[in-house]
């Protein structure tokens, strides 16, 4: 009963949300500049891995539309719902950890005063920075809550492959 309700509690929706706060990752990493002048965003490395997050979320967003077509269609999402929550949370990980090396040494300050709305603390450093690590940290628990990741990968493999 509960992999059934799991199955369309994953309806999709998390593609655009995923696309804004890439957006907002490149913004950053184009603005900041290291002690040098040297820019996160013109390493290759870096790069690299920016354009795969981008990749991974380009594929969320075309299951997204194959399991919403599918519910459209009165069929049932079966395993990709499962692969939805998987790839999603990996993808805000990924995000969040390009986020943290955007924000540095920043990204480490705990700055819980500075991060309430209407504060008159002045951030150290950046104000991108502020929630860098604490949103990190928070997205973590995605890969257990509702269903854990290693679970979700053993149902795509029994729906998928009849392992």
């Amino acid at each position: 009963m509960a992999k059934y309700l799991l199955e369309f509690e994953r309806g999709g929706g998390s593609a655009p949300g995923l696309k804004v706060a890439l957006g907002r990752l490149r913004a950053m990493a184009a603005a900041e500049t290291s002690d040098d002048g040297a820019r996160l965003f013109d390493d290759p490395d870096f790069r690299a891995r920016l354009s795969a997050a981008e990749i991974a979320i380009e594929a969320i967003e075309m299951t997204e539309h194959r399991v919403l077509a599918d519910l459209a269609g009165g069929r049932n999402p079966g395993p990709a719902s499962s692969m939805l929550k998987t790839q999603g949370t990996e993808a805000v990980q990924a995000i969040d950890e390009l986020t943290i090396d955007v924000a540095g040494a920043y990204g480490w300050v705990d700055q819980p005063l500075a991060r309430r709305p209407g504060a008159n603390e002045a951030a150290v450093g950046p104000r991108h920075s502020l929630t860098a690590m604490p949103r990190y940290l928070n997205n973590r628990a995605a890969s257990i809550y509702g269903g854990s990741n290693q679970i979700q990968r053993d149902i795509m493999a029994r729906l998928i492959l009849g392992l």
